[in-house]
């Protein structure tokens, strides 16, 4: 994965957790709570992880086929 596709993915999963993130803090204020509360810090720690795992996969795109198969049965 390129660097330029794991900034636009890094965009889409921050876009994704503010569009996420802003319908809960909604729905919680208009129940009566001033907080989004324990979502919120899940929806946190599940954007941070999503992150996390694009930038550690590794950058070469070598598309390295040709690898020999063990055929004996």
């Amino acid at each position: 994965m390129s660097k330029g596709a794991k900034v636009l993915v890094t965009i889409g999963i921050l876009i994704g957790f503010f569009f996420l993130f802003g319908a809960l803090t909604f729905t919680r204020k208009s129940g009566g709570n001033a907080t989004p509360g324990i979502f919120g810090l899940i929806l946190f720690g599940g954007m941070i992880a999503g992150i996390r795992a694009v930038w550690k996969k590794p950058t070469d795109d070598k598309d390295n086929d040709n690898h020999q198969l063990d055929k004996t049965s």
